[in-house]
């Protein structure tokens, strides 16, 4: 678990609704903080200190937001891109208490070179993330999956390998999840076809025997 604590200012937020894009125009970005039996509370904050901030904690690190002076010790629910531009266009942080267990999504990360992918054959990362339960400070920046095993287009890993955290517990992970599949890159099998359909052309011993005698 990462030892960098994260800090973002914020301030309360009146504009809503469709007058939310001047916010984005002047640089701000509305946000909301939801609490568990509070009501939600609108913010804004400034788009590139909040960029940063989702590119660090995505949501399984804590943000801790200062707005009048006041510490929320938040961890980020969800997002919205903007369509065109693919930039943040809106953030939901959950407020978190840090002796209270939580759910988070951990990312997955491959490390090592795969003999596989020098044989060239498609070593993949199908999942990016799973989702663990625990205390806040217990969240993992990630979990590495080694694949320096991965030779054959049979060494898939299934979730069930993978080596989570003591202090987290996984939620509703299937053990036989597919998490790094290893597959031949298309243009190779249209290749391997075409062979077989050129070796089916060539006349056998008794076709090009008969076809003598003819």
């Amino acid at each position: 678990m990462s030892s960098e604590q994260i800090i973002l200012e914020a301030q309360k937020r009146e504009v809503t609704g469709k007058k939310v894009s001047s916010l984005r125009n002047s640089g701000q970005l509305p946000a909301t903080i939801y609490e568990k039996g509070k009501p939600s509370q609108n913010i804004q904050v400034e788009f590139m200190p909040m960029t940063k901030a989702w590119q660090a904690a995505g949501k399984h690190h804590t943000i801790e937001l200062v707005i009048d002076g006041k510490k929320h010790l938040t961890m980020i629910k969800d997002i919205a891109r903007d369509p065109v531009k693919a930039t943040l266009s809106h953030v939901s942080f959950h407020a978190i208490n840090k002796n209270d267990a939580i759910e988070a999504e951990v990312p997955l990360h491959m490390v090592g070179q795969a003999p596989a992918s020098v044989m060239g054959l498609l070593v993949r990362l199908n999942v990016d993330h799973i989702t663990v339960k625990g205390l806040p400070n217990d969240m993992p920046d990630s979990i590495e999956i080694d694949v320096t095993a991965v030779t054959t287009e049979d060494d898939d890993i299934r979730a069930s390998s993978l080596i989570i955290p003591s202090n987290v517990t996984p939620v509703n992970l299937d053990p036989e999840m597919v998490v790094v599949s290893v597959t031949v890159p298309r243009a190779e099998v249209e290749k391997q076809a075409d062979e077989e359909v050129d070796a089916s052309e060539v006349p056998s011993d008794h076709g090009a025997k008969e076809a003598a005698q003819a």
